[in-house]
């Protein structure tokens, strides 16, 4: 009988690092999808701008001209969007993360999150997590997934700060390319 619940105990422990595995290999999974995707929105932002602002100055069209810097400013936000989006899905699967290395006795994930520069609120959630009394896993789940919460792990203190930089500095180059070509045209002594 202890043989019985001895390999049980492994069995579950088993199961518990590969599910670990796979959430840390789904976050990664994400991670690219969001960096891959605004990849793909940069470029099909800045193709789409430059294509019609050559198009424009060939037709010497103004509205073509403001049209295709609203048609990438809208890409670029669209494409940021998405990342938040996405990133809010990697943020969904701490609990996960946290509670199986709880369970493991694990503690990669939960030091990172410590470890977090302004992360005040990260680091309360997983000693929050880490103080849980708990007599069995179904339990030990139920408290970490009712201790989270989103807002305590803002997007501002994540890697889409990068992300929104690049987007906001894009929109603005897009911007200023269009005033450089229309400022001169209404203010002569601009040039």
């Amino acid at each position: 009988m202890t043989r019985q619940t001895r390999n049980t105990k492994l069995d579950v422990d088993t199961l518990h690092a590969t599910e670990y595995r796979e959430v840390h290999e789904q976050r990664m999974a994400l991670i690219r999808f969001y960096n891959v995707w605004f990849a793909i929105g940069c470029g099909v932002a800045f193709s789409s701008y430059w294509l019609i602002l050559n198009l424009s100055l060939t037709m010497a069209s103004r509205p073509t001209l403001i049209a295709g810097a609203l048609v990438a400013s809208a890409i670029m936000g669209f494409s940021y969007r998405a990342v938040l989006s996405i990133d809010r899905e990697v943020v969904g699967l701490y609990p996960r993360i946290i509670f199986l290395e709880l369970l493991l006795g694990y503690d990669f994930y939960r030091d990172y999150l410590r470890r977090r520069p302004r992360g005040n609120s990260e680091r309360s959630y997983v000693e929050r997590c880490e103080q849980i009394e708990a007599e069995n896993p179904d339990h030990l789940w139920d408290n970490v997934y009712s201790l989270f919460n989103q807002k305590d792990f803002p997007s501002g203190r994540r890697l889409s700060v990068h992300f929104r930089a690049a987007t906001y500095l894009s929109i603005i180059l897009f911007w200023i390319i269009v005033a450089l070509i229309l400022v001169p045209q209404y203010f002569p002594m601009a040039r």
